[in-house]
Order: structure tokens, then sequence, then C-alpha cells
């Protein structure tokens, strides 16, 4: 059985600083009285610091918030409105109604995307077989404009009946979002809102669940906390198997605030979450090197609580490694290029009508393997070193992108 705790229910969205650092931006909540405020944590001391003097709304959707680092904004959403907040000032830059694809509706589970800058979820309805005219329910992937409220639709068709609260994140590289449904991790396609992947979650060491889950740019891996009597250890997860693989420390955590997924420090590799127990609420960050503990604070106060926070240099910068094959195939036809052998074992031969600026080597993870500027029409790209299994080759020309797969074994 899962052990976490709610706090309130939130969505937001963020507007970052100019200057993209570490800091952990989020929404400071008092109990008593009710009401929450944007600021910042030092996650080493605890210390809350709020951004400007505006209290904000009283009620959050806790299921998701966005921070964008490019206009520097943080956002969620309170009962029926986005609030998009400037960070360094703290003030409300634009609050706008939520406008869903059916008001019967709702949007949650929302992240921000930084490799496009847009903000995706899940929505989800009731909606009824034609037929048998029984309800169902019927989630698909969706994104949201933030400066008009319109919550627009990606998947043609249900991708889901349910998903649990067990967070959500998106990969930039490969333009993955993934969530849990059915025991199931799931990864629905950004361009076309299909599934991309959804294997059975399984464990190599023992556990019941893999839960707060977050993206790191700086390893593309995927970490959460297992669940095993409460939080037993920090473990990433491989999307496409769905194995769940421990890091060597455990722990003895007897439970995890959930509100909205874990946070990745990508320059100091620290995962953060919040657990409460006798002395009050603490923010914890785990070594993403082996699950250690690294740091450890509690709240100003036993009542208050730090919710839906992001560190705004996480995935700062990411750029695409897979293409949307529709949109790109104009571009493919601008270049004649050509690649061989494929399958490959050790060397990769490139041929284009025109000099190429640059080729890149992706693995399955959005991970760059190799890169050459070779400014030529022709190059052999050495495979040694690569392992065998599925890549990405992207080359770049004056005037077009190129992105193919190719297998090396």
């Amino acid at each position: 059985m899962k052990h976490y705790l709610l706090v309130f229910a939130t969505m937001l969205i963020v507007k970052l600083t100019a200057q993209v650092d570490n800091t952990m931006y989020g929404l400071y909540q008092t109990v008593n009285p009710p009401s929450f405020q944007f600021a910042n944590i030092d996650p080493l001391t605890g210390l809350i610091t709020p951004i400007g003097n505006a209290a904000l709304s009283g009620t959050v959707n806790a299921t998701g918030s966005a921070l964008n680092p490019y206009s520097e904004t943080f956002s969620y959403q309170d009962e029926d409105s986005w609030l998009s907040i400037d960070l360094q000032t703290g003030a409300v830059l634009n609050d706008v109604m939520v406008s869903l694809p059916n008001t019967e509706g709702y949007f949650d589970n929302f992240r921000f995307n930084a490799a496009d800058s847009s903000m995706y979820g899940l929505f989800r309805q009731i909606s009824y077989d034609p037929i048998t005219g029984f309800p169902y329910a019927d989630i698909r992937l969706a994104t949201c404009d933030l400066s008009t409220g319109i919550v627009s639709l990606v998947s043609p068709n249900s991708i889901a009946e349910s998903f649990t609260m067990s967070g959500s994140t998106i990969d930039p590289f490969l333009m993955v979002y993934y969530f849990e449904t059915e025991d199931k991790f799931t990864g629905i396609d950004l361009y076309n809102g299909q599934i991309y992947s959804e294997p059975l979650i399984s464990f190599t060491d023992p556990g019941s669940s893999f839960d707060n889950f977050a993206y790191s740019c700086s390893d593309t891996s995927v970490y959460g906390l297992i669940m095993q009597n409460g939080v037993k250890a920090l473990g990433k997860i491989n999307p496409q198997t769905g194995v769940v693989t421990e890091l060597p420390t455990l722990l003895d955590f007897d439970n995890y605030v959930l509100n909205s997924g874990g946070a990745i420090d990508p320059v100091n590799l620290v995962y953060y979450f919040q657990t409460i127990d006798s002395i009050g609420t603490k923010l914890v960050g785990l070594s993403l090197l082996d699950g250690s503990v690294a740091s450890q604070s509690y709240l100003p106060s036993n009542d208050d609580y730090f919710i839906m926070y992001r560190i705004q240099s996480d995935c700062y910068g990411a750029n695409r490694a897979r293409l949307n094959v529709v949109t790109s195939n104009s571009e493919i036809n601008k270049t004649q290029i050509t690649i061989y052998p494929n399958p490959a074992q050790e060397l990769l031969q490139l041929k284009a009508d025109m000099p190429i600026n640059e080729v890149e080597i992706v693995d399955s993870f959005g991970k760059i393997v190799q890169r050459y500027k070779p400014n030529a029409s022709n190059l052999q790209i050495p495979l040694e070193s690569l392992s065998n299994g599925l890549y990405y080759l992207r080359v770049s020309s004056a005037n077009a992108y190129y992105n193919k797969r190719f297998i090396k074994n």
C-alpha cells in the first residue's frame, strides 16, 4: 500500500529569473490562515523567502506545475484559472480562466517541456460507449496555452482509463510524456498523442511502487522513490522495459508529501522530496549517484508546507533528439542525404549533396554520444565505441535538418 500525504490539489505555471541558476521555487502554503505565497527555499537550511507581497489563491491543483526558464515565469492552476508569476518580483503577470475541450473534464498531471516551451498534461473526462451507452473514463494527452488558458487535445483517442497520483515527467530529448497507469509506466508521444511505450513496472529488488518520479537531464534518467512500507530507496526506471533499479543506499522514511513529483538539481546531482515525521515537515535531498541523504532540513513551521517546487536550471536549453517525422519530411527533401549500411557494425557512411555543418549520434535515452563538425559532404563515422542497439543520427546543413534511426549491431 502506498504511503504518501496529499497536500491540497493544485496546478502551476512558472516565470523564471533572467539568470538561470539552481534556485528552487514553489508555493509557500500556510495552514492558519490558509493561503499560498510565491517563494524560494534554501534546501540546505529550509529557509523560505517569500517573493513579493501578494497572497495568492487559497486552493491549488497539486498534480502539476510549470517553471519556464525562458519567459521567467512560474505557473499553476487554482480552482478555475491559471496564474503566471514573475520569478523575480512575485507579481501575478497573467490570470486567465481555464478553457477545457469539455466543461465536464479536468486537466491534471501537467509538466513544462523545456524543448518546445509548452505545458503538457492529461485531460480526463467521462465518455459513453455509442453502442452500449455505458460510461467509461477517457484520458488524453493535452497541452495548454498559458496566455489564454485554452487546453487543446493532442491525443486523437483515449490513451488510458486511469492514472495514479505518482507524478508525471517529460523527456525533452525524446519528446515523450510519462505517467503511471494500471501498473504500467506509460510514455506518450508529444507529437501525436499516441502511446510511445507502456511496459509493466517491475523491480530488481523488492518494492511495492515507484512514486514521485522526475526526469534528470543531467544523465537522461528517470528517478523516483521506491516504496516498501514507507520510502525504501531512491531508484531509477528504464522507460522502455519498466524495470526499476534500486540505488545502493537504503532509506527509512515513513512517507513522502505528494505535491506534483520530485525536483532534481542537475548541477549537484540531487533529487528532492518532502517527508513528515514527529518533528515536522522536512525537505530531503538524495544523491543521484548512490541514493544517500545529501541534505535534510525542516521547514520553519510544523503547520506550513512548501509545495509545487521546481528548480529553474533543470533541463534548461534541452533540444529535441527525436524529430516529428511528419513536419520534418519537407526539410529532409531539401537535401539528399544517404547513410549506409543500416544496420552497421564498425563504420557508418554518410553522403550528402552539400556540406554538412554538424552530425550528432543520440542514444535511445536522448543522450548525445558522438558529435562531429565535418564541413564536408562525406563522412565516415566509427561505431566501435557504441554498444549494440538503436540510435538516432541528427544531421544539420545550411538549410536542412535530417533525423534518421539506425542500428548498431
